[in-house]
């Protein structure tokens, strides 16, 4: 198991984070933005205390910047299954409970946290992800490149988040 903790801040209250986290487009147009080929939203519950998505995208791979041994595991375009639960704890708090998995893949992160509201427009979130594989031999080499993989689509998507929240004023 390959395990990673994140911190972000947003120039933003929980209320107004919970408000962009509540529109489907959201999602949409972040992945979109992110280069999905194709964004399916298969599930989207809010109420005023939780917000449940599920949600699978299509993203190109470049096979050659991975290393050579991963080329025979993927193709071109890996779909990716996402889940996610936020749940409002209290008026400044937000948990959350993330996983991504690759479609066909032996391989699963999971990420658990929490967003912190630390003043009126600031707040943080912490999460802590997991990242399995329970492949012989080489399980711990795809845990670490997926991991790291993670890490990049997670500061992309924070980066989109922080110009969305500019944009959605």
């Amino acid at each position: 198991m390959m395990e990673f903790s994140l911190t972000q801040q947003f120039p933003a209250g929980v209320d107004r984070l919970w408000a962009v986290f509540s529109h489907p487009e959201y999602p949409q147009r972040k992945y979109r933005a992110l280069g999905a080929t194709a964004v399916r939203l298969l599930r989207f519950d809010v109420t005023k205390q939780v917000i449940e998505v599920e949600l699978e995208r299509d993203v190109p791979v470049d096979v050659a910047a991975l290393p050579v041994w991963t080329r025979q595991l993927l193709a071109r375009q890996q779909t990716l299954r996402h889940r996610s639960r936020w749940r409002r704890v209290s008026l400044r708090q937000i948990s959350a409970e993330l996983e991504i998995t690759p479609v066909g893949l032996p391989l699963q992160a999971r990420g658990g946290g929490n967003l912190v509201q630390t003043a009126p427009a600031l707040t943080l979130m912490t999460l802590r992800w997991q990242v399995t594989s329970p492949m012989l031999l080489i399980g711990s080499k795809i845990e670490r490149l997926f991991a790291r993989q993670l890490r990049q689509a997670l500061d992309a998507d924070h980066a989109f988040t922080l110009q969305y929240l500019q944009r959605t004023v």
